[in-house]
């Protein structure tokens, strides 16, 4: 399964990652860059995977 998590900027995923790796768990791929949309992906320690995606709010119309 793949949980998804909308964040508020780019700072914020970012956070959100570093406070899952602090917390036990594991990067999964690099973070995308793809202008006007961000994204980080982490395991849980329980295996669960996590996605945190921003998208610039000036890019949806």
């Amino acid at each position: 399964m793949l949980n998804a998590l909308s964040a508020e900027s780019w700072q914020e995923a970012d956070d959100v990652l570093a406070w899952a790796l602090a917390s036990g768990g594991e990067a999964r791929m690099p973070a995308q860059d793809h202008g006007s949309m961000y994204g980080v992906s982490f395991a849980d320690p329980d295996g669960h995977v996590w996605e945190v995606v921003w998208t610039d709010p000036a890019a949806v119309r």
